[in-house]
């Protein structure tokens, strides 16, 4: 077992508020938000760092972060302005 805290929140060990659940990947809300909506998108299988991610892997992180993108841009967002 590994202390990553990604693998942990994916296994359900660690709590988080999940925005996104599908088979290769998870989208939860950052607990310390830069902007408001922040939100992590990692994949379920646990990859140190992005040349270590498998490409299938990366493919499924793009494709939701494009979709979670498309449907942020469909609601009103509040100015941090």
């Amino acid at each position: 077992m590994n202390d990553c805290i990604f693998c942990a929140i994916v296994a359900g060990a660690a709590p988080a508020s999940v925005v996104l659940d599908e088979p290769e990947v998870l989208a939860f809300m950052d607990i310390r938000p830069f902007t408001p909506g922040h939100l992590l998108l990692v994949p379920k299988r646990h990859a140190s760092g992005l040349a270590q991610l498998e490409p299938d892997d990366g493919s499924a992180v793009f494709e939701a972060g494009r979709r979670i993108a498309t449907a942020c841009g469909r609601v009103p967002c509040r100015s941090t302005a």
